[in-house]
């Protein structure tokens, strides 16, 4: 996600820790019908808790071959995932057209991501996230390490599926 020391890993992978994944999972109730999508599926710390059937998950992974930005994806009815920050603008805007309109989708991401002068543009077009629950304590990306950033969950969730108050809220992680 974020380096202090100007050491970025190669393509933005830094898995989403487990408590990471499992505090947001614990607020998320799915339908029995719901198709779920995950843009970076990465070491699937995401994917695998997702409990619907095999046949209702979809993912892409550029390291497998399945690069998100070049494949097409019918509509989903939840998309979750930690994009590669450096191409969080063009992910969002991809998921959020293969959204459902009663959809619900959550991207990890810092919370500085929000305030950026750069993203004044972006953000009057495709609007703010209804929930943005910070996450405490700070997620260790890698090696156990953390850096100086805080993060959140930017959720736009249209079909009720979270249980996270509307705007900015705590996520424990444990």
């Amino acid at each position: 996600m974020s380096s202090t020391n100007g050491n970025k890993i190669e393509r933005d992978e830094y898995p989403t820790p487990i408590p990471t994944v499992e505090a947001l999972l614990s607020k998320l109730t799915l339908k029995h019908n719901d198709t779920f999508l995950e843009p970076c599926r990465g070491s699937r710390n995401i994917f695998d808790r997702i409990d619907l059937p095999e046949e209702q998950k979809f993912w892409a992974e550029i390291n497998e071959g399945v690069d998100y930005l070049n494949t097409s994806f019918s509509q989903k009815d939840v998309i979750i995932t930690n994009p590669p920050f450096s191409l969080t603008i063009e992910f969002l805007r991809k998921s959020l057209s293969e959204l459902a309109p009663n959809g619900t989708l959550a991207y990890l991401q810092r919370v500085n991501f929000l305030g950026s002068k750069c993203r004044v543009d972006f953000w009057a077009e495709i609007g703010f996230p209804n929930k943005t629950p910070v996450i405490i304590p700070r997620p260790r990306f890698v090696n156990g390490g953390s850096d100086s950033c805080e993060y959140m969950w930017m959720i736009w969730d249209k079909g009720n599926r979270f249980e996270i108050e509307r705007g900015i809220s705590h996520l424990i992680s444990k």
